[in-house]
């Protein structure tokens, strides 16, 4: 995954930049979050765009987030949807834990535990598997990093 910043600028080391980012600002907390969606039209490709967001929260402060896009082939089931930004969510997050010490790793996930939403089908699987990785797993409605997430989907 290659990341970038939101005004299009690419990273080039992203170990070097959390590195230096984590250096300069030892209060950080660190968030990571994946959203999709369906992409395409009748005689276009149909894809499903991911966006996974790493956010370093200054408290009290604001944000400041970096981010990656990518497409791949249409996903048409929501669990297999879901699961695959589970994935890349905990993919990144196994790039970053080592960089970032002893400090906590929030993994915020675009899912719901309340069964009338369809993302309720991945909530179990997905906690138990993150949490077992001694992650600190948070879903909808607490989950403002996938919300960033989404919010560069559209």
């Amino acid at each position: 995954m290659r990341f970038r910043f939101y005004n299009g600028g690419y990273i080039e080391d992203l170990e070097s930049y959390i590195r230096q980012y984590i250096a300069e600002h030892p209060d950080v907390e660190i968030y990571i979050g994946t959203d999709s969606a369906k992409a395409g039209s009748a005689g276009k490709e149909l894809t499903t765009v991911f966006v996974t967001t790493i956010c370093f929260r200054h408290p009290g402060n604001g944000v400041h987030y970096i981010y990656s896009k990518e497409k791949r082939p249409r996903i048409g089931d929501l669990f297999t949807k879901i699961w695959s930004e589970i994935e890349r969510t905990n993919e990144v997050a196994a790039f970053v834990k080592p960089l970032i010490g002893e400090r906590i790793l929030f993994l915020d996930l675009d899912i719901n535990s309340v069964k009338q939403y369809g993302s309720s089908i991945a909530y179990a699987a997905a906690n138990g598997y993150l949490i077992g990785q001694g992650y600190s797993v948070r879903s909808k409605p607490q989950a403002w990093a996938a919300h960033a997430a989404d919010w560069l989907l559209k």
